[in-house]
């Protein structure tokens, strides 16, 4: 089964954590895609939550590694907030552009958006 999340607000309130929480559940046995779009791409950043009181993001980025879990940034996303690859705190971001998001929406077989 191939499963979309969206993430489509800012990475400082509990919808990211718990986003990435049932997109870490979905993807030890399912396709599953976790896009930022809009102000989600700060979720991907280099930023220090804890200094915010929110709790890291570290242990979601390391269980990515070991599920099929693709995590995938919107090229447009992050050039209109001049983020580049190199502010991105995982490696293996996928960055794809605007139509290829809609082809991966179009393509699952369920959505949830953030």
């Amino acid at each position: 089964m191939k499963i979309v999340f969206i993430l489509k607000g800012d990475p400082f309130s509990w919808k990211a954590h718990e986003a990435l929480r049932v997109a870490t559940a979905m993807g030890i046995s399912n396709e599953t895609y976790f896009i930022c779009i809009r102000d989600g791409v700060y979720t991907l950043t280099k930023w220090e939550p804890e200094k915010l009181g929110i709790a890291s993001f570290e242990k979601f980025w390391e269980t990515v590694e070991f599920i099929n879990l693709t995590l995938v940034a919107e090229e447009e996303s992050l050039h209109e907030r001049g983020i580049t690859k190199s502010n991105l705190a995982v490696e293996n971001v996928k960055i794809i552009n605007s139509e290829e998001v809609k082809k991966l929406i179009q393509e699952a077989d369920h959505v949830f958006v953030w």
